[in-house]
């Protein structure tokens, strides 16, 4: 059983068992980075991605300022359009004895708090790992004025948590956001 963690400035985690990944924030950002981790949630699979290439072993890889938890295990990449723009994302990939990871950077078109695209554009981070006991996701940007951290994880069958998320481990746990 994964310790649920709050922290209150994080954003994104996303899962391959799940048929659609829930943001309870329907509007902005949140939408932005729901749709990311359903693009990404078909790659966190045990299978390598098509056309993956070995960049080495690797320890410690970082998803803009958030450490993913692997240690001497080989990363693989591949081109991936999984924000629905004109070009591909270089994504990474790395399976594990206890979990699959996929992570990359997006671009966004910033957008204002009633989802209204502000003509301004940035970047976001984003973790997604999978393991047979659940699921998260989380995405980080320090675009389109503002910071946040957001995502959702789950147990298998117990409810999706959205909110604020970092590893507890090896796992991504969310935690909801008390106001």
């Amino acid at each position: 059983m994964r310790m649920m963690m709050l922290w209150f400035t994080l954003v994104l985690v996303g899962c391959s068992n799940s048929p659609t990944v829930n943001v309870n924030n329907t509007g902005g950002a949140a939408m932005k980075e729901k749709d990311t981790a359903n693009g990404v949630k078909s790659y966190a699979t045990k299978t390598m991605p098509p056309g993956a290439k070995s960049v080495g072993m690797m320890t410690s890889p970082r998803a803009g300022n958030t450490t993913i938890p692997i240690v001497n295990v080989e990363v693989y990449t591949f081109t991936a359009n999984v924000d629905d723009d004109a070009t591909g994302e270089v994504l990474y990939w790395a399976l594990t004895p206890d979990a699959v990871y996929v992570w990359g950077q997006i671009d966004l078109a910033c957008i204002d708090d009633d989802g209204f695209e502000t003509g301004e554009t940035g970047v976001a981070d984003f973790i997604y790992e999978a393991d047979e006991f659940g699921y998260g996701w989380m995405v980080a940007t320090d675009s389109c004025g503002y910071s946040t951290f957001f995502g959702c994880s789950a147990d298998a069958g117990g409810p999706e948590t959205c909110g604020g998320c970092d590893f507890d481990s090896d796992y991504i746990v969310c935690a909801a956001a008390s106001e």
